[in-house]
């Protein structure tokens, strides 16, 4: 079912344009008209008025994954002022633009005398317009709203027309583990082009990981643990690897284990990841120290989706003691053991379910800036890229 005909029965007020400057001047008509603000409302003693959110920009390649992501918004708590949904079409086809918009009205008065409206412009677009898609979000934004944007699919960071859209956006959400190839220039491309912009940068892959983090501070918090945090040996993070032939496996989610670790450690990347015949690898020095601690990010034959993390393994050593603390997740838990010269010294298991891509945007738009995590992950991450 078209993704317009699935919205239109909960909608208050419809419309159809077919270039920017029709769909801008539709809703500024709407909204400059007081008979057509009272037509949204359920009750004649209201007035609508549009929420002061935020806009949200979603790209979706192809009508899959635009159902797919016009299910996650559903979801969410918060409902953006306004949402463009844009989904390109074949960029070497005629240039096309329609766009069907819908202004959603909450069935009840929010306690001022006033229904709050959120608006969604479901946009398709082909031909040459796919490649200046900034063209579209920039004129249709709400200008004294922040805007953040949604990728959901491969990106290419180095486009001249991204670098023009990341002017007029405050945040950009990608998931770091769909991106083509090692997923490591991709990320290196686009950190260089959001630090010009001044926009911040949200990561599914790095977000997803929080169970994982959870259960590595928690084993550190065991007395019997507690004394190795300042002894580590090595870092090995196990991945999923791709089947005989096939291309380059995405690391990223690997590689965040890598990051979060040495950021929390306040290390400093001595070698950053290389190639290596089983994986990648890395060393990370100790702030204030001549100790080394190497990394490897270690492919090895699954069943899983290739780049999928299946364990976090740490090393330590102090006072003749040896740790091994090995963490995997599965769907709906967290796993944690931890041996010290061969004896199990603790073991651990926490109901803790994968996050859902709506529950990854949701934390994306409702946390942002005040993450004090992400931020410095990431710099560990871009250091560790090299």
């Amino acid at each position: 079912m078209p993704l317009s005909q699935a919205m239109r029965p909960t909608s208050r007020w419809n419309s159809t344009a077919h270039s920017v400057d029709e769909a801008d001047a539709l809703l500024a008509r709407l909204w400059s008209s007081t008979d057509a603000r009272r037509a949204l409302t359920v009750t004649t003693d209201t007035s609508a008025v549009r929420t002061g959110v935020m806009n949200l920009v979603v790209v979706a390649k192809g009508e899959e994954r635009g159902l797919h992501a016009a299910a996650t918004l559903e979801t969410l708590s918060r409902n953006p002022s306004r949402t463009l949904f844009i989904i390109p079409r074949d960029p070497e086809g005629p240039a096309t633009f329609s766009a069907h918009l819908a202004v959603f009205c909450a069935a009840q008065p929010r306690g001022d005398g006033t229904t709050a409206c959120t608006e969604l412009l479901r946009i398709d677009v082909g031909g040459a317009i796919v490649s200046h898609l900034s063209s579209v979000i920039a004129p249709l934004s709400l200008h004294d709203l922040p805007t953040l944007l949604w990728w959901d699919a491969p990106i290419d960071a180095t486009s001249g027309d991204l670098h023009e859209m990341l002017r007029s956006i405050d945040r950009i959400i990608i998931d770091g583990s769909t991106q083509i190839g090692s997923g490591l220039e991709t990320l290196r491309a686009l950190s260089a082009a959001t630090a010009r912009t001044g926009t911040a940068l949200s990561d599914f892959s790095l977000i997803r990981q929080g169970r994982w983090r959870d259960a590595v501070a928690m084993a550190f918090d065991e007395p019997a643990i507690a004394p190795f945090l300042n002894a580590l040996t090595a870092i090995t993070a196990t991945y999923a690897g791709a089947a005989s032939g096939r291309g380059p496996v995405n690391i990223v989610k690997p590689m965040y284990h890598a990051a979060w670790l040495t950021s929390r450690l306040g290390a400093t990347v001595e070698t950053p990841l290389h190639p290596e015949p089983d994986g990648w690898g890395a060393i990370i020095r100790v702030k204030g120290s001549a100790r080394t601690i190497p990394i490897h990010l270690q492919a090895v034959s699954s069943e899983r989706l290739p780049g999928t993390t299946l364990s976090l393994r740490i090393a330590a050593e102090r006072r003749d003691q040896q740790l091994d603390l090995e963490v995997r997740a599965d769907g709906g838990a967290i796993h944690m053991r931890a041996h010290v010269n061969g004896t199990l010294v603790r073991e651990r298991s926490l109901r803790a379910v994968r996050a859902t891509e709506a529950s990854l945007l949701s934390h994306s738009l409702e946390v942002g800036e005040v993450d004090p995590l992400s931020p410095a992950m990431l710099r560990a991450a871009l250091e560790l890229i090299g």
